[in-house]
């Protein structure tokens, strides 16, 4: 589960779109018959000079779809590459994320609410202009067939396919300095079936066993030494930490601001944290994996674990990391990958490794070299 935004990039590319109707206007960038053994690209269509990618989805079908900040999104077929923005019906050329439903239509959360793609045309998740409006940073689509949306401003809600209840939002949290809504930025679901929600506002994460929700958070240690870099105001802390404590590392997340979360084949959970690395869970126990492992600290936007059960994590300055259970393994722009501010993973049926990276950047790894998809 993974996600390709850090506090700052949530709101740069998140840019209102004028809602389009039309289905003539998609873009399909094959490859010239001169140039057959050319690489397909993904194509700027919009005149967005920077953004960034999101590998999202393969679909039932084998399609490869990912996500843009500005240039809609685009499939890709295994030979080139289609783009779908709002001329094609897109309510907005920012989106954020990708899932396929049980029924096989492909919803996309966009800055501008849900749109649904069943195959020949988009059209509107709900009907109701309030949820038009809301900014969706996530989606999931539970064992029961429940849709879960993530927000930016309103916490998290859950569509039934009739009935539609929030979550997270409009609540006192006392140890959100004065936040009254979560922004959720992942959402997954365990083996157990728990679903976890990853807060980029301070919120820690959230476990939702079907009854109630419980909430992790670092230890009141990590905010009374400013760990989390709002901690300065000191009127606020009594109250901020009133209900935490002061405990041992192993006991707590090791930060409050999560970016995405992945379930390893053991039953781990392992979260992407804004300051402190990546943090793995095995139900009782938090271990922190930060320089002292042969890791970093800052700016972990995704993680991923693969097919050989390689824990895979990307940051915002440094490439990708592949974790074998015992050494970290760093790959760069000297190794091949086209951006070293890489924003998303997702692994392909064929075992292939996709990076989406700032600057429309897109690469694909195979295990032994990286191929570069754009212009």
């Amino acid at each position: 589960m993974r996600k390709y935004f850090l506090q700052t990039q949530v709101f740069t590319f998140l840019t209102i779109v004028t809602f389009g109707t039309s289905c003539n206007g998609q873009v399909k960038t094959n490859l010239p018959k001169e140039n057959i053994n050319q690489q397909p690209k993904i194509i700027r269509t919009q005149g967005i000079v920077s953004g960034n990618v999101g590998c999202e989805l393969q679909d039932k079908a084998g399609n490869l779809w990912f996500s843009t900040s500005g240039e809609g999104v685009y499939r890709f077929d295994g030979k080139s590459f289609t783009n779908f923005t709002t001329k094609d019906g897109l309510s907005s050329n920012d989106v954020n994320a990708i899932i396929e439903d049980r029924k096989g239509n492909i919803l996309l959360g966009t800055k501008s609410g849900i749109c649904r793609y069943d195959g020949e045309k988009f059209s509107k998740y709900f009907e109701s202009d309030s949820l038009s409006k809301l900014v969706i940073t996530s989606l999931l689509e539970d064992r029961e067939g429940n849709i879960w949306l993530g927000t930016m401003n309103s916490g998290v809600y859950r569509y039934d396919g009739k009935n539609l209840a929030n979550f997270l939002n409009n609540d006192d949290y006392k140890f959100n300095l004065g936040t009254h809504n979560q922004l959720i930025l992942d959402i997954l679901q365990d083996k157990n079936g728990n679903l976890w929600f990853s807060s980029w506002n301070g919120g820690g994460v959230w476990r939702f066993d079907g009854k109630t929700f419980k909430n992790y958070l670092p230890s009141a240690d990590y905010y009374l030494r400013n760990e989390d870099g709002r901690s300065n105001n000191k009127n606020a802390l009594p109250t901020y930490l009133s209900n935490l404590t002061y405990s041992q590392p192993s006991n707590n997340i090791s930060d409050d601001m999560i970016f995405s979360t992945t379930e390893d084949k053991l039953g781990n959970l392992w979260f992407a944290t804004r300051r402190h690395g990546a943090c793995r869970f095995d139900g009782k126990t938090f271990t922190s994996f930060r320089e002292n492992e042969g890791f970093v600290s800052y700016g972990i936007s995704s993680i991923l674990e693969d097919k050989k059960r390689n824990i895979w994590l990307a940051t915002d300055k440094y490439g990708v990391f592949s974790y074998d259970g015992k050494t970290f393994k760093n790959f760069t722009t000297k190794d091949g990958l086209i951006n070293d501010s890489v924003k998303s993973i997702l692994e392909d049926k064929n075992g292939n490794l996709w990076f989406g990276t700032r600057g429309f950047g897109l690469s694909r790894f195979d295990g032994k070299t990286f191929t570069n998809f754009s212009e």
